[in-house]
Parts: structure tokens; C-alpha cells; sequence
């Protein structure tokens, strides 16, 4: 029988809304930001079911928000395919879809937490994705010009769940990760942005996700959350 998980050391989000503000922003994108995550699953499962597979409730919640390295290894094994061949045909697929799409559908509060985060303090995106697809789906929601610094999984040695792409986002901001507020909707990259030291806001969107995190909101569509950042002293 597995034990508890240690309790998460305190931290100014335990009190809702804090007194405390950050020096900076750290943002998911997939899953928190923009329904890419919910695209990127459907694509997976559609592979699968050609192949006559399918993927357990457990194996599914322990790749989601994981790189697409992970997730194609875990996918070749159970169509019994090289991981290669895997990536290159889903994400062959993937890429298609993200483009064949008018617009990425944004979840709510996404856009507007951004641009109000960005208009206070600096704020950087920190993906799993390739920098391909990332730097796609900047530019569709118009983030390239608001954002500070974009990291993505080509750009560290380490993809969540290890905190690599935290700790490299804080350092692009010239900021102390612990002094940086997080917000994931995974439990991959909540993984990621604890170990890193932020102080965590979790918005799980996809069903069967259980994040850690100091704080959880259903939505970034919140009236605290939006009201607290209003007060933030603009920075200079």
C-alpha cells in the first residue's frame, strides 16, 4: 500500500487571496491556457483505436502533460511500433489538427490572466511541446507579443515532471524560482513546478487529473484570482 504524499510546505497561497505578490509569472500552456491538451489525447486515442488498443484509466492520467517523448514510448509499446515511427505519425497527426483548426480555442480566463499577469509583472510560458508546435500556438493566441520568455522542451535537458523547465524560465526572467508564482493544470507539470519551488495554482481541465499544488481553482475565470492581480503595483 503506498503512503500519503508529504504535506506541501506552507506557502503564501494558503491564505486566498494572498497578502503576497509575485516577482514573477510562470504559465503551462496546453490544458490551462488553450484546449490543446483535450486535442492532443483525441488524436492519441484515434492512433490507438486504428491499431485496435486501447489505454487504461491509469497509464492515460500518468502520461497527460508529459512530454511527447514519454508518451510516444509508452504508445509504441502497446501497438508494439518504434517510439520513432510512433512520434513521426502522431505528431504528423497532431500537427494537422492544431492547424486545420481556425483558431485555438482559448479556456476560460486564459488570455485574460496572461495579459493582466503581463501588464503587472513578467511572465514566461513553460511547455513540454516541441518549439515548433509551441511557438505556433503563441503566435495563433497572439501571446508571442505579451509573454517575457517562452520555454520548450527542446530548450532543457530534463522535461516535466523534473523541474528543468521551471527552473530555466525563472532564470530567463532573472528571477528566484521561489519567489515565482506557477500555474499548471496537470499533475506532470505540477510535479515539475513544486520541485522547481514555485508556489503552485492548479486548474485541472482534463477529467481523471489530480494536481498537487498550494492552491486549486476550477477556472482561471475567478473573481479572487482576477481581483488579486488587479492590486499588484505595476512594474517598472
Amino acid at each position: 500500500m503506498s503512503s500519503a504524499p508529504a504535506p506541501l510546505p506552507s506557502s503564501p497561497l494558503d491564505i486566498w487571496p494572498p497578502s503576497w505578490t509575485p516577482a514573477a509569472v510562470i504559465f503551462d500552456f496546453d490544458g490551462l491556457l488553450v484546449d490543446t491538451e483535450a486535442e492532443w489525447v483525441r488524436v492519441q486515442d484515434a492512433y490507438l483505436a486504428m491499431h485496435q488498443v486501447r489505454m487504461d484509466p491509469a497509464t492515460r492520467r500518468q502520461v497527460t502533460g508529459q512530454s511527447a517523448e514519454m508518451v510516444v514510448t509508452v504508445i509504441g509499446r502497446l501497438v508494439d511500433k518504434a517510439p520513432e515511427i510512433v512520434a513521426e505519425e502522431l505528431l504528423a497527426a497532431h500537427r494537422e489538427g492544431l492547424r486545420g483548426r481556425e483558431q485555438l480555442v482559448p479556456l476560460p480566463g486564459g488570455m485574460e490572466t496572461v495579459r493582466a499577469v503581463a501588464a503587472k509583472r513578467p511572465v514566461a510560458i513553460a511547455s513540454n511541446s516541441p518549439r515548433d508546435m509551441l511557438d505556433h500556438k503563441l503566435e495563433a493566441t497572439g501571446l508571442d507579443a505579451v509573454v517575457d520568455a517562452h520555454v520548450a522542451v527542446e530548450d532543457i535537458t530534463h522535461p516535466k515532471p523534473a523541474p528543468d523547465i521551471y527552473l530555466r524560465a525563472a532564470e530567463m526572467l532573472g528571477v528566484d524560482p521561489t519567489d515565482c508564482l506557477g500555474f499548471e493544470d496537470s499533475e506532470t507539470g505540477a510535479s515539475a513546478a513544486l520541485a522547481a519551488g514555485l508556489h503552485l495554482i492548479a486548474v485541472p481541465s482534463i477529467p481523471g487529473q489530480d494536481p498537487r499544488a498550494q492552491r486549486r481553482l476550477t477556472t482561471l475565470e475567478d473573481d479572487v484570482l482576477t481581483d488579486w492581480i488587479a492590486g499588484w503595483d505595476v512594474r517598472r
